[in-house]
């Protein structure tokens, strides 16, 4: 976490060590802002490629790194005098991203200034230019599902329910079971004389089970109802930046002209003489 980050050439930090020199800890928490940390690997993203057409920073290993005879490295002789990598950076626009261009890099940008609530980073209030900025940069960071119903049965609603069934959606995380199973039914009744048994030929699929739990499961306890359906979100990601930013795309919105009435021209009279 404490690590210098691509966009930083160093770092300096707060360590707290053992007398002894057994163990050093860093103490000190990287606290960021969400959305210029989000921007700072979104302009990591677009550099790391040319890192790799130009290979300046990085080299292909050699397997394995160390051979069992080698001795280890001294740090001292190895590390400590070693000139620091320079700082992977994107090059900014006067223009177009003035807003963000003098602290983008920064180890904690705005830390003294009125967008901040101070160093402990809880709070943040910026300015519509730099966010709009901060976004171009994260662009390609981020989804382009804006729509809930993508997510279905992946919700957290979704995975207390299958927690407290002791079931696991397909793909989804596995869970301890929330009931044990000493809750054993009375051995008066069972599923097998049961007067107001459904029989059900084929096995009941886990994502029903969860999706719908008091139709699907015997005794349901402590389940969540998530929701089941939201409206379509028709939003189409603008590549253009140019274009406004309510831009009516003809792409899933076709006008078609079919209810149209065509206007009929009135006829005129083959001989206009009988109207002299």
């Amino acid at each position: 976490e404490n690590m210098p980050m691509p966009w930083e050439q160093i770092r300096d930090v707060s360590v707290l060590y053992h007398i002894t020199g057994a163990i050093t800890f860093v103490n000190e928490i990287p606290w960021v802002i969400e959305p210029v940390y989000l921007a700072q690997w979104g302009s990591m993203w677009i550099m790391m490629r040319r890192e790799k057409r130009d290979r300046r920073h990085f080299k292909r290993m050699r397997f394995p790194p160390f051979d069992d005879e080698e001795p280890p490295l001294d740090y001292a002789d190895n590390v400590l005098d070693g000139e620091p990598l320079e700082a992977i950076q994107i090059e900014m626009d006067d223009d177009e991203d003035k807003a963000i261009k003098d602290w983008f890099y920064d180890h904690k940008p705005l830390a003294e200034t009125r967008y901040m609530n101070g160093t402990s980073y809880k709070k943040w209030n910026l300015t519509l230019p730099q966010l709009a900025c901060l976004y171009r940069m994260a662009n390609q960071l981020l989804t382009d599902l804006v729509t809930t119903t993508t997510f279905y049965l992946f919700d957290m609603k979704s995975f207390f329910t299958a927690k407290a069934l002791n079931v696991a959606i397909p793909g989804g995380p596995k869970f301890e079971p929330l009931v044990k199973d000493s809750l054993a039914q009375d051995d008066d009744w069972n599923e097998f004389n049961d007067i107001n048994k459904i029989i059900i030929r084929q096995p009941i699929r886990t994502e029903y089970k969860i999706a719908f739990p008091y139709l699907y499961n015997n005794l349901p306890q402590f389940v969540h109802l998530s929701w089941y359906h939201t409206p379509n979100v028709v939003y189409i990601k603008a590549e253009d930046p140019d274009l406004p930013a309510f831009y009516f795309d003809p792409l899933i919105n076709p006008i078609s002209h079919r209810h149209a009435q065509k206007s009929m021209d009135s006829e005129l009279p083959d001989d206009d003489e009988e109207f002299e």
